[in-house]
């Protein structure tokens, strides 16, 4: 049975202030399974072994290992030669994963913003087709919002995600769903680095009516009107850059 000899190469950094002790430890041990490319039933040792080896409280293994558990990183096997091993990921576990590593391989905001302009058209036709009296009661009070804060570039562009992500709740299609706002997510949780109000043009009298009619066709039920919305808003967002 193979050793955790590959994970031992990973120095544990007590330093690192970004997150609790937890989080660093899940990210260390994350990171040293990719890098490493350990297979599925790789054993990387017991508790205890891995305790004395990062230097952690017992309760903060506990605690990484509920993490990575729950990501389908890790199989813990009781008994003789049990412990904990690299688990095997299914393609989905694997995709939400991928999706929680943007930021470390270095994904841009704008190559995000590529990829939700191609999801934009089939969030845009499940939300016409699917949408119900409070989804059109949430939509039409965020359309009010979006023209009162047009003249303030933050708060237009807040209430602007804040609308896509809303469109994408509505469709029933948990894996369009998901990935599109996770995707939102992250854009959000980098526009003051990488999207500013110029990039956006957010002043712009045609970016402001292409939001309100695509969230005006979702409330009356117009999946071709939605669908036209959604190419035009594409349109507006590649002639920006």
């Amino acid at each position: 049975m193979p050793n955790a000899d590959k994970v031992t190469q990973v120095a544990f950094d007590r330093s690192d202030a970004r997150s609790s002790i937890a989080e660093t430890l899940v990210e260390r041990l994350e990171n040293a399974i990719r890098r490493n490319h350990l297979a599925p039933g790789h054993r990387l040792g017991t508790k205890d072994e891995l305790r004395q080896q990062f230097g952690v409280a017992p309760a903060t293994l506990a605690e990484a290992i509920r993490v990575l558990r729950l990501r389908g990183v890790l199989d813990v096997r009781p008994g003789p030669g049990g412990g904990l091993f690299v688990a095997e990921q299914s393609p989905l576990v694997r995709l939400g994963h991928d999706m929680l590593q943007l930021g470390a391989d270095g994904a841009s905001a704008k190559h995000c913003l590529a990829v939700l302009d191609v999801l934009d058209q089939e969030v845009a036709l499940d939300a016409a087709a699917h949408r119900t009296e409070q989804d059109i009661s949430e939509l039409t009070e965020l359309v009010e919002q979006l023209r009162r804060s047009w003249p303030d570039p933050a708060e237009a562009q807040r209430c602007v995600w804040d609308l896509h992500r809303r469109l994408a709740l509505i469709s029933p299609n948990v894996l369009l769903r998901t990935m599109y706002i996770r995707l939102v997510d992250y854009i959000t949780g980098d526009l003051s680095s990488a999207i500013t109000a110029e990039d956006f043009r957010v002043g712009s009298a045609d970016r402001l009516q292409v939001h309100v009619d695509l969230a005006e066709a979702v409330i009356r039920g117009d999946q071709r009107g939605a669908e036209a919305m959604a190419l035009r808003h594409r349109g507006l967002e590649r002639d920006d850059r």
